[in-house]
């Protein structure tokens, strides 16, 4: 989450958006302290946790679908690939073990099948290569 919003920051501020990039961090920070209040209500949050389910499959089918369209994975890192399909694993055992909270295990199942299937398109495409572009004569 620092990561993002350093980023978002950043990208605003080279665009000569200093102040801009300021009340995004002061507007975050904001909503950042209601959420984490007990002013806000447990179902917003549960409703919260469970919008990322469409999320992360959306944003993992895109991937996949692309993936296929194009017969290759591109430049897509292996062991990025493989440490997300791990980590979201554990993370369905840790979820149980530490929380008990179905929602949540429930999430990262899902997370680990679309990690999984985009794990299993690296192994089916690893030898597959983007076509070369030919440059055209001048």
């Amino acid at each position: 989450m620092l990561q993002t919003i350093t980023i978002c920051f950043l990208v605003m501020h080279y665009r000569g958006q200093t102040v801009k990039g300021v009340a995004f961090l002061a507007c975050y920070g904001l909503v950042l302290l209601v959420l984490l209040s007990p002013l806000t209500p447990l179902t917003v949050v549960t409703l919260l946790q469970a919008s990322n389910v469409p999320a992360v499959v959306v944003g993992r089918l895109l991937q996949a679908a692309t993936n296929y369209h194009n017969g290759h994975t591109g430049q897509l890192s292996a062991v990025t690939v493989f440490l997300l399909f791990g980590g979201s694993l554990a993370r369905i055992f840790t979820s149980i073990q530490e929380t008990g909270d179905p929602l949540m295990a429930g999430t990262f199942v899902v997370s680990s099948l679309c990690n999984g299937l985009i794990a299993a398109q690296l192994l089916f495409y690893w030898n597959a290569r983007p076509p070369h572009k030919q440059k055209k004569a001048e």
